[in-house]
C-alpha cells in the first residue's frame, strides 16, 4: 500500500498593498506552497467557501474591514485554521484584540523573509502529519 504524501500548504493572504502582494508571490513562488492572494477581506471570505486553506495571513488595514474582524470571520468559517495578523503599527487595544481572537501569530511590518520562513516552517511541521486526500481546489 502506497503511503500518502502530505500536501503542499495552501496559504491565503489578504493585503491591499500591491507591492506586498507582489513580494509574497515572489517569495512563495519558488517553493511548493500554493498562495491565494486577495486585496479585500470580502474577497477572502468569499474564497474561503470554495478553498481548503491551511493558514490565513491578513494585514490589519484592509479597504473594507480591519484585519482582526476579518480573521474573526475566518475562525467562524474555518475553525482550526491558523490565522496570522500583519500590521505596521500596534497599540494596546490591538494587542488585546489579537489575544482575545486566538490569533496564531502577529507579524510586524515591514515583512522579512526570516519572519515568513519561521512561520511557514512551524506550519509545515504540523502539516507533515496530515495527508490531504480529496482537497478542494477551485481555480
Amino acid at each position: 500500500m502506497k503511503k500518502q504524501q502530505p500536501c503542499a500548504p495552501q496559504i491565503m493572504v489578504i493585503d491591499s498593498d500591491k507591492y506586498v502582494r507582489e513580494s509574497l508571490c515572489t517569495f512563495f513562488g519558488q517553493g511548493t506552497t500554493r498562495l491565494l492572494i486577495f486585496r479585500t477581506g470580502s474577497e477572502g471570505l468569499n474564497a474561503l467557501k470554495y478553498q481548503d486553506i491551511d493558514v490565513v495571513i491578513s494585514d490589519y488595514f484592509l479597504p473594507d474591514m480591519d484585519g482582526l474582524s476579518f480573521l474573526k470571520e475566518v475562525a467562524k468559517e474555518k475553525p482550526g485554521v491558523p490565522r496570522v495578523l500583519m500590521a505596521t503599527i500596534t497599540n494596546e487595544e490591538m494587542t488585546l484584540g489579537i489575544a482575545r481572537a486566538g490569533i496564531y501569530k502577529f507579524i510586524e511590518k515591514p515583512l522579512t523573509v526570516d519572519s515568513l520562513e519561521t512561520i511557514i516552517k512551524e506550519l509545515e511541521m504540523v502539516k507533515q502529519s496530515k495527508p490531504c486526500p480529496g482537497r478542494k481546489v477551485h481555480e
